[in-house]
């Protein structure tokens, strides 16, 4: 499998997130769940800059959780004007 990260170092990640407790590992795992948000966000207003930060969150959830779910839970955004 081709990774971004040389063994070793990804060796030495898997030891330090080992070694934290349960709680150490939810938070970590919260942070980066919110960071590829963000970034999934900034990605779709790059390919989108006409979009609200609104409008961009919802381009992001259409694709994870895919049209039919996210038109179900979507409240439409309207723009002023």
């Amino acid at each position: 499998m081709a990774l971004d990260t040389e063994d070793a170092a990804r060796d030495e990640q898997l030891a330090v997130i080992r070694r934290l407790g349960p709680s150490e590992r939810v938070r970590l795992a919260a942070e980066m769940s919110e960071e590829i948000r963000r970034i999934s966000v900034d990605g779709e207003r790059r390919r989108h800059p006409d979009l609200t930060e609104t409008e961009a969150r919802w381009a992001v959830l259409r694709r994870t959780w895919g049209a039919e779910l996210a038109a179900r839970v979507h409240m439409p955004v309207t723009r002023p004007g």
